[in-house]
Parts: structure tokens; C-alpha cells; sequence
């Protein structure tokens, strides 16, 4: 059955009790269908949910996940240089070279 977005607003409970005696709702902006309202599926017909891993395993076989490294990535250790003879540090020769601001 056909309603448009207007009778939906004015009678929402119209276009529900449709739908609980199993019909499919179709609603229409300018005589154009633009949505449809199902009815909800029963337990009999509804897929069993995945556990996370499984859903993960899915996500990742049809390509839109990326698989998690094997190995975390860790920061290589800082490379720390002493300060120079006259007293200053790299910061310091750095900002020298940059000259005035």
C-alpha cells in the first residue's frame, strides 16, 4: 500500500497497524516512491548473529578492514646528542640558525 509523507505525519498508527497484519508500506514524496516500510522479520527467518570475531574475520575477507599487524610498532630509541663545548644545546643552535623573528 501506498501513503504519502503527509498522511504518514497526520496518521502514523495507520501505516503501523499495516505493517503488524504484514504489508509492505510504500511512501511516497510527489508520487514517487522515496521509502518503504517492512515488517520486522521473524526469529525463524533472521540470520543468527556473529560473535565479534567472526564478524571481524567477515569485515576483513571481503576487504574492508585491514588485518592488525603481528607486531606493535614502537618508537626507536631517542637519539640524545651532548651539548656543545660553549654550553648550548641543539635547541639553542637551531634557533640561532633560524636567525631573528
Amino acid at each position: 500500500m501506498q501513503v504519502s509523507i503527509r498522511e504518514l505525519k497526520a496518521n502514523p498508527a495507520h501505516a503501523i497497524a499495516l505493517m503488524q497484519r504484514g504489508e509492505t508500506v510504500q511512501i511516497t514524496s510527489h508520487r514517487k516512491v522515496v521509502a518503504e516500510l517492512v515488517p520486522p522479520r521473524t526469529n525463524a527467518s533472521a540470520k543468527p548473529a556473529l560473535s565479534d570475531e567472526q564478524a571481524m574475520q567477515k569485515l576483513i575477507d571481503s576487504g574492508a578492514v585491514a588485518q592488525m599487524p603481528t607486531k606493535r610498532f614502537t618508537l626507536p630509541v631517542p637519539v640524545l646528542f651532548p651539548p656543545s663545548e660553549d654550553g648550548k644545546s641543539m635547541s639553542d643552535l637551531v634557533a640561532e640558525m633560524r636567525g631573528p623573528r
